[in-house]
């Protein structure tokens, strides 16, 4: 039980927590109202509410009251109960240098009178629903809208963000803010689709499924992303999924890890090798068949023995069989075969066409028919990257499908899934896999050349989306190891953008000589080099 010392000064209210060493005239225990200082237990007033509430409401009419003062935003939900029922409160101050948390938040949402709000920091999310739902004026003492690292990561800047976003990344090692905001996103959110885990844990992984549970979220997909001891996290799935089945079953929840590219092409390496040794084998098996039956042949007098012989070899030995086996063997490397080489046609039919090979009409609505997740085409001159552009709600699916979402290795040209094509981010960014045969990112390695980024004709990009056609001029090409620093879609200010352009532009291997500035949309290109340790990035800015 917790004692609230409430104050009045001139037309403030004033709340607190009752420090037993001051002696204060007790409300509750005398006969005498002070109505300068007193004192209310939390539960009398929890048990007591309507007095409370017609007492205080006398209070502020007769003192003309119209603010309150918090000292400590753990009192504040009590103090709500209070303030909520008296029309005259409309300024409400916390005083404590604490970000406010999804509770105050919600309280706030649900106020009947207050018109201005005065607190230390507030997330922005929840400054801009409380301006557009409630009018209510808001003020933070900190310069800075306080930001935590899972907002920051996400790019929550306005509660749509938060509403309606479908994949979030969570990482681990949250602090209270993160929690706080990461329990206010699933409390808000009816979207959430995918969420992606880095760093995993075990407390981060559990954490999780407690917010799915509590807030009864369904269809959701839960990547776990680790860069190495895959073991460890494989058995970390197991245990998750069988200690949840009912959860995971009722509210169609799938949990999966989300394997490295080091890993995949280690136990592909294996896949390869076993492979080989069983086709070895088949050989092996069937050059002694055939060893035995030139041995058969050699001594056999008999024309006819020897040919029943061999009819009967042929039965035992069903090359069809094999030849099936090999390619099973085959497709188990490569996944979808059929779609590695254009169709050979000759017969007039219409037959399967590759999408690698196919040629595709630029006619958007000619394209969503073959894939709904179709958002734009993009060329690049002197080169043969000239495809449609997909997005899926995360940046995974593309990378092992190819437009007809078939399954393949060599996957498809993708919009990262932060970006949007009604209204453009500061930075859109578009994946592919650089490809041996020059698929997809595979010739996007010309850049590189000087022949090439020295011509004018070049240095020009076509995206458009279903909205708009666009020109791109390109400013900025380099490699790198693998980092994330260059795919932020958004930034938090115009300092911060500046700096992010700065540096991408001190990348470059040529000086292209183009200005951008904070008013600039990018384009961000990227895809392998070299192997999974590093990056080939290209950077352009909006033209028309």
């Amino acid at each position: 039980m917790h004692k609230i010392l409430i104050e009045v000064k001139r037309n403030t209210l004033s709340f607190s927590l009752y420090d037993s060493k001051k002696k204060v005239e007790n409300l509750n225990n005398t006969n005498v109202i002070n109505t300068e200082k007193m004192v209310f237990s939390d539960n009398y007033i929890n048990d007591n509410l309507d007095l409370v509430v017609s007492f205080f409401n006398l209070v502020v009419l007769k003192k003309n009251i119209n603010k309150v003062i918090v000292s400590i935003n753990a009192i504040f939900p009590l103090v709500f109960r209070i303030i909520n029922n008296i029309s005259n409160i409309k300024n409400v101050i916390l005083l404590e240098d604490k970000a406010i948390s999804c509770i105050i938040f919600e309280h706030l949402l649900e106020s009947n009178y207050i018109e201005n709000f005065e607190c230390y920091s507030i997330s922005s999310f929840m400054y801009d629903k409380l301006d557009i739902e409630k009018e209510m004026v808001v003020k933070s003492r900190c310069e800075v809208l306080f930001v935590s690292k899972f907002m920051e990561e996400n790019e929550f800047n306005t509660y749509s963000d938060v509403y309606y976003k479908k994949s979030i990344n969570v990482s681990n090692k949250l602090d209270k803010y993160d929690k706080d905001d990461i329990e206010s996103f699933f409390r808000f959110n009816n979207k959430i689709r995918v969420i992606n885990l880095y760093l995993v844990s075990k407390d981060l992984v559990n954490y999780i499924i407690d917010m799915i549970e509590k807030y009864n979220k369904k269809n959701v997909k839960i990547l776990l992303h680790q860069e190495d001891d895959e073991r460890e996290i494989i058995t970390l799935a197991d245990d998750t999924i069988n200690s949840n089945k009912k959860l995971f079953k009722n509210n169609n929840i799938k949990l999966k890890v989300s394997y490295t590219k080091e890993y995949r092409d280690k136990n592909t390496m294996k896949q390869v090798n076993l492979n080989f040794f069983r086709f070895i084998l088949i050989l092996f098996i069937i050059l002694a068949i055939l060893i035995g039956v030139i041995f058969s042949i050699k001594y056999k007098e008999d024309t006819d023995e020897i040919n029943t012989e061999m009819d009967e070899l042929n039965e035992a030995i069903d090359l069809n069989q094999i030849d099936e086996f090999i390619a099973e063997e085959e497709d188990i490397i490569i996944e979808d075969e059929e779609e590695k080489q254009p169709s050979k046609n000759t017969s007039g039919n219409s037959g399967y066409v590759s999408p690698y090979y196919r040629k595709f009409s630029q006619v958007f609505d000619d394209l969503i028919k073959i894939n709904d997740e179709t958002v734009g085409w993009l060329k690049v001159n002197n080169t043969k990257i000239n495809y449609p552009v997909t997005q899926h709600s995360d940046n995974d699916y593309y990378l092992n499908y190819s437009y007809y979402k078939k399954k393949n290795s060599h996957g498809w040209i993708f919009m990262d899934y932060r970006n949007k094509i009604d209204i453009l981010d500061k930075n859109t960014i578009i994946y592919g896999h650089r490809n041996s045969k020059g698929l997809m990112f595979g010739t996007l390695k010309n850049v590189l050349e000087k022949s090439w980024y020295t011509n004018k004709n070049n240095q020009v990009i076509t995206f458009n989306t279903l909205n708009q056609d666009m020109k791109w001029q390109i400013f900025s090409i380099y490699t790198l190891k693998n980092t994330n620093d260059y795919l932020i879609t958004n930034f938090s200010s115009d300092t911060t953008y500046t700096n992010f352009i700065s540096k991408i532009k001190g990348r470059s291997i040529y000086d292209f000589g183009v200005e951008v500035d904070v008013d600039d949309n990018i384009l961000t290109l990227s895809t392998c080099y070299n192997g999974p340790e590093h990056r080939l990035v290209v950077h352009a800015k909006l033209i028309k």
